[in-house]
């Protein structure tokens, strides 16, 4: 999009129309301003398509809904977007081998084989390889941000971590690896967190956990439907074991107070492993999905700040 129609775009938000090479003669109107960031429904359209090429599951929801859903998203993006771009150059970072290595994840979760079957997957969802490389590298750039600035306030109890390993590798040859869907949510105080886990509840119901999560979850997995893969349990805390062991497979569990929020579990599968790691390996692991999980309560923490802080305009 040329300088011109970029600044009749920002300053004066009315119905155009444009011609480009992705759409011909095409209506275009300005949703949403989020400082200098604007969200179109091309956009809109565009973040649909993606969503529901990495969570299928949203064609069984109705279209308004699953379009609110990708405009949200495009805001949480366009927020962190702001943000990045105070600190870092983000076209100097459309290369970097990160991308590639979540692009190799997302086919590997596709059930594809190589770039060449994803590129012509993307193409069914009138996408294109460079605009997901594009949305990767904000995830990736924020994801950075947020460990440059929180990693030393991390805390872990590393002897509790050890001892719990020890235990499990000296107890137990095999251990549960659980196939895990999450819905992550935050409340203001005790009434807030009813209506939410009433409106929640209400809605797993009816368009089923995996939709809801890409509906109310504030997580980066609520693009892929809540889905935060396979997790092994020694790599659990006390407390959401203590949970899971509570409900069955393909039943979720309470809302569990996780420090910055509430998160709610939903088990897919359960497979019995054997314990083939030694000692060092799955002290490493546990420390490096603790330290995961507090990176991502820090970064709510720290995106809610920020979009406190932006100017968010509607037309």
């Amino acid at each position: 999009m040329n300088k011109l129609i970029l600044f009749f775009i920002i300053f004066f938000p009315i119905i155009f129309t444009i011609v480009t090479k992705d759409t011909i003669g095409y209506e275009v109107k300005i949703l949403k301003k989020i400082n200098n960031e604007i969200i179109t429904n091309i956009d809109v359209d565009d973040e649909y398509n993606y969503l529901l090429a990495l969570n299928s599951n949203l064609q069984d929801i109705d279209k308004n809904t699953a379009k609110k859903i990708a405009e949200d998203s495009l805001v949480r993006e366009k927020i962190k977007l702001s943000e990045i771009k105070k600190f870092v150059d983000v076209e100097k970072f459309a290369n970097d081998k990160s991308i590639d290595k979540v692009i190799r994840e997302i086919i590997l979760g596709l059930n594809l084989e190589n770039i060449e079957q994803f590129s012509n997957y993307l193409s069914s969802y009138n996408l294109d390889i460079d605009r997901v490389r594009s949305k990767i590298s904000v995830e990736i750039l924020w994801n950075q941000l947020i460990s440059a600035r929180y990693e030393k306030k991390i805390i872990l109890d590393k002897k509790k971590i050890s001892d719990k390993i020890k235990d499990i590798v000296l107890k137990q040859k095999k251990i549960k690896e659980y196939e895990l869907f999450e819905i992550v949510f935050q409340a203001q105080d005790k009434e807030d967190f009813m209506l939410q886990s009433n409106e929640i509840q209400k809605s797993i119901s009816s368009i089923g956990f995996k939709n809801t999560a890409s509906k109310f979850s504030i997580s980066n997995s609520a693009k892929f439907g809540g889905s935060i893969g396979k997790i092994n349990e020694n790599q659990l805390t006390d407390k959401i074991k203590t949970e899971l062991d509570k409900v069955k497979i393909k039943e979720h569990t309470i809302p569990i107070n996780i420090g910055s929020g509430f998160i709610i579990l939903y088990i897919e599968k359960i497979d019995e492993i054997n314990q083939d790691l030694n000692e060092d390996d799955l002290f490493k692991k546990s420390i490096e999905f603790e330290k995961k999980k507090q990176l991502e309560n820090f970064s709510q923490i720290y995106y809610n700040k920020v979009k406190i802080n932006s100017l968010i305009y509607e037309y």
